[in-house]
């Protein structure tokens, strides 16, 4: 096992290699949590035209949500939100109320950018507070009395629902979403390790101690095994510890149970196998430095963009979407997203399938591929 410990020895006996191993993908992550959970403040004009109780109650419980500007009919409420003074806004027309009382369907008219889904959130807030107000006022008969009364039960939450999820993740989609970018930067980690490796594999055959291993009772194939099992270590302790420290730092899990715990450390040590595997076959094939650099570039960042290691693959063109589906990134990912969100390991089994094949042809050309002494 010399070739083993001295390969680890070598990995981290340079400072800089463990900034892109560990503390890269980390600080990623944390400033990727940190961007992404700023709350969106919201400014939206409203016209009232109506000025009823309900009007005038509805737009102060509005107040203690966005930062809300009344305006007056005269406003031009279309140019303010064109020009970005405004997110949107809304009218009252008069007669809202009455009509709402009556049992019609009535309805706030909205100002928004068309194409866009900016005002989303508050649009729906507004509606269905709206569609609620009609429930109420149709229940009431028209009787204002009992309608104001069901506005306030409505307000106090006088009615609650409670939502139980299926799955076994307590978290939110918004805290899987997160927990699957976090992912996509200990993949490009894990990545980076590989690199390493290979360079490593590759400075001793330009140095020649690839060649003299020939004349030793070490093989080729023991020195080429106990290499790629130093660097599958190496990966499996830098994610259990980038999965580790990421969770104490963000306000998200990646488990929240035992067995979760086991499934997401499975899929990443399998995508470490591909990693490893990928490190070996570019060493292999590569004869010097520059060699082994212009095929890492061209391979793994291409892999990291389209699997969606750095974005959503969804925002990428739809011919995009479909090369990345033949990463290996974009397996892991999948994975990583069915074991964080309970669905459990059965669910990622296929993608397991396509990581451990992949992994298994490189390593099949890898060692088929007669080598031979490299001169430099």
């Amino acid at each position: 096992m010399t070739i083993f410990f001295n390969c680890i020895r070598r990995v981290f006996q340079k400072g800089w290699s463990l900034l892109f191993i560990f503390v890269i993908p980390i600080l990623l992550t944390v400033f990727l949590i940190v961007a992404t959970s700023q709350e969106v403040q919201y400014k939206i004009g409203i016209i009232d035209e109506d000025k009823t109780m309900f009007t005038q109650d509805f737009i102060e419980q509005l107040k203690g949500q966005y930062k809300v500007i009344n305006l007056t009919s005269n406003d031009d409420v279309k140019s303010m939100v064109i020009n970005s003074k405004l997110d949107g806004g809304f009218l009252f027309q008069q007669g809202f109320t009455e009509s709402l009382l009556k049992g019609e369907d009535v309805s706030v008219l909205i100002y928004d950018l068309a194409g866009t889904d900016i005002f989303g959130p508050v649009k729906m807030y507004v509606s269905s507070y709206v569609s609620s107000a009609k429930q109420i006022a149709r229940a009431s008969g028209g009787d204002e009395k009992i309608f104001y009364q069901g506005i306030d039960a409505y307000k106090n939450s006088a009615f609650n629902v409670t939502y139980e999820s299926a799955l076994k993740y307590a978290g939110s989609e918004r805290d899987v979403s997160n927990a699957v970018k976090s992912l996509g930067f200990i993949a490009s980690g894990m990545i980076f390790l590989m690199t390493f490796s290979s360079s490593l594999i590759l400075q001793d055959k330009l140095s020649g101690v690839y060649d003299r291993i020939a004349v030793t009772p070490v093989s080729r194939l023991s020195y080429l095994i106990q290499n790629m099992l130093a660097c599958f270590v190496i990966a499996a302790v830098q994610s259990v510890l980038l999965l580790n420290v990421i969770s104490s730092i963000v306000d998200f899990q990646f488990w929240q149970t035992t067995e979760q715990k086991h499934e997401v450390l499975l899929v990443c040590l399998v995508f470490s196998l591909v990693c490893v595997a990928l490190g070996v076959a570019i060493s292999r094939f590569s004869n010097t430095r520059l060699m082994a650099g212009s095929l890492s570039t061209l391979i793994y960042f291409p892999m990291l963009m389209l699997g969606g290691c750095f974005w959503p693959r969804e925002i990428m063109p739809k011919f995009a979407q479909q090369i990345g589906d033949f990463f290996p990134t974009t397996w892991f990912l999948q994975a990583g997203r069915d074991v964080i969100a309970g669905k459990g390991i059965a669910a990622s089994s296929q993608q397991m399938i396509y990581m451990l094949s992949f992994a298994a042809l490189l390593i099949f050309v890898s060692f088929i591929v007669r080598d031979e002494k490299v001169r430099t």
